[in-house]
């Protein structure tokens, strides 16, 4: 049964990546200023003190003007790291401006690691989760390394928040047992309270 469901997330997880990365990137910018146009109107947010980003690559929505609009609103902000490709856990990195994240793990930027920097999950107010598609119950489809499902073990339902384009939002997708949802997802068109 498991491979079964495995077999089936990684169709999903290929048609969805095609769709995303056939995205025109003058699109891409649209859909994520309407993102989070709509991410600033919730109370999650506007509530939140210390925010977790993702550093988007390639056709993921875009964060970094996001990152900046958190700074200038005097909010915390820590993106996901790993030590090494390795590692199959994930950090909390605190970052003080954009140009902190200029190291590639699995060509993705995140900023250089100490003790100094790492945050514990619990002083974390909102997550930002990214995905390759979401079901509208959200649960995703990541890359399959199982980074955030083991990230978001024990992080509070309620303070979660999937960024995705529309058409990534499928009726169905596998889910196994560990796969972890998000609260809420945000899209160029709407806001899927789950």
């Amino acid at each position: 049964m498991n491979d079964y469901l495995e077999s089936e997330k990684i169709k999903i997880r290929r048609k969805f990546l095609k769709l995303r990365n056939r995205t025109n990137p003058v699109l891409i910018a649209s859909y994520s200023v309407n993102i989070f146009t709509k991410v600033r109107e919730l109370s999650i947010y506007k509530k939140a003190k210390v925010v977790m980003f993702y550093l988007s690559c390639g056709s993921e929505v875009f964060t970094d003007f996001m990152i900046n609009f958190a700074f200038d609103e005097g909010k915390t902000v820590v993106v996901p790291a790993i030590k090494t490709s390795q590692d199959i856990k994930m950090y909390a990195v605190k970052i003080l401006k954009l140009e902190d994240a200029c190291y590639l793990v699995y060509s993705i930027r995140q900023p250089e690691m100490s003790s100094k920097n790492i945050i514990e999950k619990d002083r974390i107010d909102l997550f930002f989760v990214p995905a390759i598609v979401f079901n509208t119950e959200g649960y995703r489809a990541g890359y399959g390394k199982g980074y955030y499902d083991r990230w978001l073990k024990n992080v509070p339902f309620d303070r979660t928040v999937g960024l995705a384009y529309d058409f990534q939002i499928a009726d169905k997708i596998p889910v196994r047992e560990y796969d972890i949802p998000v609260s809420v997802i945000v899209t160029e068109k709407r806001v899927i309270k789950v």
